[in-house]
């Protein structure tokens, strides 16, 4: 690929993931409260004052108002900034590990998917239908696209049989959590996630985004009863959602890097 042309695609990767990481911020915040993510426009929502054009603007409008309603002058979330810049470079580091390949959209949507998930995670302990189930669907239509370019219908098998464990598997921790710790341990949403792993990048994926997210997840849980003084032991109540996606995210960008390592370390070559 032509140099010149490479550094456009870089540039127009980010800005895309950019301007769709800004409407993901209206997703956030309206699907969990019931709203309408369409209608009324962009306003803020201490004053109510409609947001122009030219202050919608990916990362620079923040930037240029201060994080600051043009308006009533009341402080805008710096998460909005930090989500918008989040997409550009998720967008970029997948369009630079796909390259200029129909893997890369596909990438890009399921992506967009985590970042909403995530995000609502964190702020309503749930995770929406349209990510979780959504994904799956995607993960078995990219297989059946994949399969007919490539010739392969294994791949179409791969995705099901990669839908039917990450679901199976979480569902089984799930119930087994729930027993030992007679309460609910995590939510069917997380079962529905994984499932959606398995379905876009087969069984193997799913068992290291397990390892990954329990990893990252009780990292996160340690760091909490730690600043919290909380007594060790206590039950602590996190979402595990964004794990799952922080796991996914690190397999789709280092997954070989990461067996590379393991197969090393365990003195397998």
């Amino acid at each position: 690929m032509d140099r010149g042309l490479f550094y456009i695609l870089c540039g127009f990767s980010f800005w895309l993931g950019a301007c769709i990481a800004s409407f993901l911020n209206v997703v956030i915040w309206r699907v969990p409260r019931g709203e309408s993510i369409v209608s009324p426009p962009s306003h803020c929502p201490k004053c109510n004052a409609p947001i122009k054009w030219y202050q919608n603007i990916p990362i620079l409008s923040w930037l240029a108002l201060r994080g600051k309603c043009a308006n009533c002058k009341a402080p805008i979330s710096p998460r909005y900034i930090l989500i918008e810049a989040l997409g550009g470079v998720l967008f970029l580091a997948a369009f630079l590990n796909c390259g200029a390949t129909y893997y890369t959209p596909v990438m890009w949507i399921w992506i967009s998917l985590m970042i909403v998930g995530s995000m609502i995670d964190f702020d309503h302990k749930l995770l929406p239908d349209f990510v979780t189930v959504g994904g799956m669907i995607l993960g078995v239509l990219f297989s059946g696209v994949n399969a007919i370019v490539c010739h392969s219908p294994f791949l179409v098998l791969n995705s099901l049989v990669g839908l039917a464990f990450g679901f199976g598997l979480l569902w089984l921790i799930r119930w087994l959590g729930s027993k030992a710790f007679k309460r609910e341990a995590m939510g069917m949403g997380d079962v529905f996630l994984m499932g959606a792993v398995g379905a876009l990048f087969g069984p193997a994926v799913v068992l290291m985004t397990l390892i990954l997210s329990s990893v990252f997840g009780s990292l996160v849980g340690l760091s909490m009863v730690a600043l919290s003084k909380t007594k060790f032991g206590k039950f602590v109540e996190i979402p595990y959602g964004p794990y799952i996606c922080l796991g996914c995210l690190t397999c789709m960008f280092f997954g070989s890097e990461l067996i590379d390592w393991y197969l090393g370390l365990m003195g397998v070559r």
